[in-house]
């Protein structure tokens, strides 16, 4: 939980930062598929991840593999 605080308030001030000096980029978390099979599917943090607008990336972290975006 620790992690995805810190993660989330990162992803936030950059994404604010990219509006304002880059607005035609768009800015997604990257995380490791596992983490999101495991813990992005936990309601707590679907609901915080859906009230952040938080974009994701999953990633199969051995072969460096992009496996899904998600809006």
């Amino acid at each position: 939980m620790y992690d995805f605080h810190g993660a989330l308030g990162q992803y936030i001030v950059y994404r604010n930062l990219i509006q304002l000096t880059a607005p035609e980029y768009t800015l997604y978390l990257g995380i490791d598929d596992a983490v999101y099979q495991d813990f992005f599917q936990r309601k707590s943090i679907q609901l915080i991840a859906k009230e952040n607008r938080l974009l994701l990336m999953t990633v199969e972290m051995k072969n460096e593999e992009i496996i899904q975006w998600i809006n």
